[in-house]
C-alpha cells in the first residue's frame, strides 16, 4: 500500500490551532517548547548558538531521533551538534516523534501493535519551519534535516514533499522506504547520505530492516536510494570517488566519498559509503555495542561532514541557478 498525504484541506484545518508556548522552564542550553498539532501536543527541544536568542534570523539544523525516541540531550550529546552550532553560529531543532517513531513512508508494519500511518509528521516539521521563519529567528533559505535510522528515513521524506523549504538533507544509516519510493521529490535538493556496509539493521543491499530478527517494513538499496536523489536532480550517474585516511586502524572501517554533480548546479548527492561499519553516527558519541549495532567508524566525525555539506548550500541559491 503506498503512503499518501493527508488531504490538503485538512492540513489547514490541523494547524490552525497550531499555538505555541514555550514552558517556564528550560534544560541548560536547550529550551523544551510544546506545540498543538489538532488535539495533540508535540514537543521540541531548541539550542539557540551561545544560548542566546538571535537577533538576526540563523540557519537551522533539525536533528530526528531514531526509533524508541532517544531524548534531545541524547541526540546533542551523541551529535555534538550544539558544539557546531554554538561555533558555526546555526540554531538546532530536536522534534520528537510520537511514542518514539516517526511516520516515515514504511506502513503499519513497522509499528507491528502500533499503527502511526495517520501521524502527520511532515506537516509537524513543515509547521515548526514556519514557525521559527515567522518569529524572524531562522532563515528561510538555511533549512537543514538530518535524521538517523528511522529518523534518516524520515528525513529521506521530509526531502520528498518538503523540498521548497528545505536547503539540504542528510539521512544517515538509512535507506528509502520501498512505500514512497515511486513519488516525484516537490524540489531537488542537495542530499548526503551516510550508510554502513555492515549495518545489520539496515540493510545495504535493501529490504527488510531488521531488529533483533524482526522484520519492520522495506527499503531501497543504498545504490538505488542514491539513484533516486541522482536522477531527482537530473545528475550524471558516474560519481567522483575519493578515499578518506583510515585514521583509526583499530575500528576496522574505511570510508569512501562519490559524488554526483555537474558543472554549473548548485544541486549535488553525496554518498558517504563506510566501509565495514554499522549500525552508528561515523565519530559519534553512540553507545559501543557491536554485538547488536555492529562496528563504529571512527575515521570521520559524521557531524562535522554533515554540517560542512550543509552550509554550501541556502535554498535562495538553488532556486535563482534552476531559474525558478
Amino acid at each position: 500500500m503506498k503512503i499518501r498525504r493527508i488531504n490538503a484541506l485538512l492540513l489547514v484545518a490541523v494547524f490552525v490551532s497550531f499555538l505555541p508556548f514555550e514552558l517556564a522552564f528550560g534544560e541548560g542550553d536547550l529550551q523544551r517548547q510544546t506545540v498543538m498539532q489538532g488535539s495533540i501536543e508535540r514537543t521540541f527541544y531548541v539550542h539557540y548558538p551561545k544560548n542566546r536568542h538571535p537577533a538576526v534570523p540563523k540557519a537551522l539544523v533539525f536533528v530526528l531521533h531514531g526509533g524508541g525516541g532517544a531524548d534531545a540531550r541524547t541526540m546533542a550529546n551523541r551529535t555534538g551538534m550544539n558544539e557546531i552550532a554554538d561555533r558555526e553560529d546555526f540554531m538546532v531543532i530536536y522534534p520528537a516523534g510520537i511514542d518514539g517513531q516517526w511516520n516515515d513512508g514504511r506502513g503499519k508494519s513497522f509499528r507491528r501493535t502500533k499503527d502511526n500511518t495517520d501521524v502527520d509528521d511532515v506537516g509537524f516539521i513543515s509547521a515548526l519551519i514556519d514557525l521559527f521563519v515567522k518569529k524572524g529567528e531562522a532563515d528561510s533559505a538555511r533549512i537543514y534535516v538530518m535524521g538517523l535510522s528511522n529518523g534518516g528515513m524520515m528525513t529521506h521524506r521530509l526531502g520528498i514533499e518538503l523540498g521548497k523549504k528545505l536547503a539540504a538533507i542528510a539521512p544517515v544509516i538509512a535507506n528509502m522506504p520501498e512505500n514512497i519510493s515511486d513519488q516525484k521529490v516537490a524540489m531537488a535538493l542537495p542530499v548526503l547520505i551516510m550508510n554502513c556496509t555492515d549495518d545489520p539493521m539496515m540493510p545495504w543491499k535493501g529490504g527488510h530492516v531488521r531488529v533483533l530478527g524482526k522484520e519492520y517494513g522495506t527499503v531501497l538499496s543504498t545504490d538505488k536510494t542514491v539513484r533516486y536523489w541522482v536522477a531527482a536532480a537530473q545528475l550524471p550517474l558516474k560519481p567522483e570517488t575519493r578515499y578518506l585516511d583510515d585514521v583509526s586502524r583499530s575500528d576496522k572501517c574505511t570510508v569512501e566519498v562519490d559524488r554526483y554533480s555537474a558543472a554549473g548546479r548548485r544541486t549535488e548527492v553525496v554518498l558517504y559509503r563506510i566501509r565495514g561499519g554499522g549500525h552508528n553516527l561515523p565519530g559519534g558519541n553512540t553507545p559501543d555495542r557491536p554485538r547488536l549495532l555492529g562496528p563504529k567508524c571512527m575515521d570521520i566525525s559524521g557531524s562535522e561532514a554533515i554540517w560542512s555539506f550543509f552550509k554550501k548550500y541556502s535554498r535562495a541559491k538553488r532556486i535563482a541557478s534552476a531559474g525558478q
